[in-house]
């Protein structure tokens, strides 16, 4: 059992997480210690908030005094609501929270079901409820509690028990917290090779990122901003700077993990690529029967609009493997303009011409050898796709050239200039 603790200083902000999630069924209230309950039995928003705000002095030297925690058992653990309710109330108890008022939600949103509990990190004469070494301690809490319950130990499940992230949700309060786990969980597990992929990643956890240049001193610099999102996408939160965040999420490290990336996904590409295909010959009608017939195959697609209805991006995301890829990463055959092709003509599938994609019954380990026609020219004909798609979704380093076609020229020439000089070294 992995327990997470956060401290805030937000009340209405951290009861409403919850009560929002209880109000859509996703949630129930298992306990309130020292709360009041209204005439029906039930628990509310205003009433609870209410209660924990009188029992806050006015005048408190702590800032952050809410207590915000999540209990979570691993996902094959299937316990009853007693069971959950004695494992919340010795965990308090053996924290420090005993006396305190504080109420337990049971969350069923997501296959695992976890308990979230809220109570004030101050008691009624104002003073701090002890939290030296409170992350240490709770710890070692969980650990008996799971030798006493008999549960499945933390450390014995694939050397840990892996917890799901969860979106971004300002209500939450403690935004910037949420926003650095989300960061650093997506550096450590995906792979991606530009702004733009990554920012597809991000989007599934309510966050995107941009690219801020800055001057000091007469020096220029390149940065990192991340904006805290809705489920579609809009911006609902002041853009938090990657050096508020600390070492590791920062503009040198993104590129980093670029560049490392660039090599782990080479033995990748062909296993995506022939997934997508695959796919495509069984002539989804829809954008939404692409989805869900990719979901079948272990991916998740990612596809951005104009304005007007055109597709001028498409993104590939295996979250099992780690990897976001944008379509014409994976050839000149798979670039977002085939796709909005396609579905504005179904009719037409253009990946059931054997000449460019190869023959249906092609292996998976034949996949590598899939390639549009003009293999030898591939890199450089997707080279305007990219620009196209990485431009589009913001992705994109400026040149100081507006015109894309005469930046995407001038960069074919530097790489050409390139092999010259290496080989009139030789």
């Amino acid at each position: 059992m992995i327990a997470k603790i956060s401290a805030t200083e937000n009340l209405g902000g951290t009861l409403g997480y919850n009560f929002k999630k209880v109000e859509k069924g996703e949630a129930s209230v298992l306990l309130a210690a020292e709360l009041y309950q209204n005439k029906e039995g039930r628990y509310t928003m205003e009433e609870v908030f209410a209660d924990m705000q009188a029992l806050m002095l006015k005048k408190c030297r702590t800032k952050k005094t809410m207590f915000h925690c999540s209990l979570n058992p691993h996902p094959d653990e299937k316990l009853s609501d007693e069971q959950l309710v004695q494992i919340a109330k010795e965990y308090m108890e053996a924290l420090g929270y005993g006396k305190q008022p504080y109420i337990v939600f049971k969350h069923n949103d997501i296959s695992r079901e976890h308990i979230h509990i809220v109570s004030l990190r101050v008691d009624c004469r104002g003073r701090k409820i002890n939290d030296k070494f409170e992350k240490r301690r709770s710890k070692q809490i969980t650990d008996a509690l799971e030798r006493k319950f008999g549960l499945i130990p933390s450390s014995k499940v694939s050397g840990k028990v892996e917890t799901e992230t969860p979106k971004v949700n300002i209500d939450r309060g403690n935004i910037k917290e949420q926003v650095a786990s989300v960061i650093r969980m997506v550096l450590k597990h995906y792979k991606f090779c530009s702004l733009g992929e990554l920012n597809t990643i991000l989007n599934k956890y309510n966050l995107a990122v941009e690219e801020v240049k800055t001057e000091f001193r007469g020096k220029k610099y390149d940065g990192l901003v991340y904006v805290p999102t809705d489920d579609k996408g809009d911006k609902v939160s002041s853009p938090i700077h990657a050096s508020d965040i600390g070492r590791g999420v920062g503009y040198t490290a993104v590129q980093n993990r670029m560049q490392k990336s660039k090599q782990a996904i080479k033995p990748l590409i062909s296993i995506i690529r022939y997934r997508v295909l695959q796919t495509m010959r069984t002539s989804p009608k829809t954008e939404e029967e692409l989805q869900q017939r990719l979901e079948e195959q272990g991916l998740r697609v990612f596809i951005r609009k104009n304005e007007s209805g055109r597709i001028y991006g498409i993104t590939f995301i295996d979250d099992k493997e780690g990897i976001a890829l944008n379509g014409s990463r994976l050839g000149k055959g798979y670039a977002a303009n085939i796709f909005n092709g396609y579905f504005s003509n179904p009719a037409h599938n253009p990946f059931l011409d054997e000449t460019l994609y190869g023959s249906p019954s092609v292996r998976l380990e034949q996949s590598a050898t899939v390639q549009p026609s003009q293999p030898n020219t591939e890199e450089s004909d997707n080279l305007v796709d990219e620009l196209i798609e990485s431009m589009a979704d913001g992705s994109f380093l400026s040149t100081g050239n507006d015109d894309w076609k005469e930046a995407a020229w001038q960069r074919k020439l530097r790489r050409q200039n390139k092999v010259n000089l290496k080989r009139r070294k030789r």
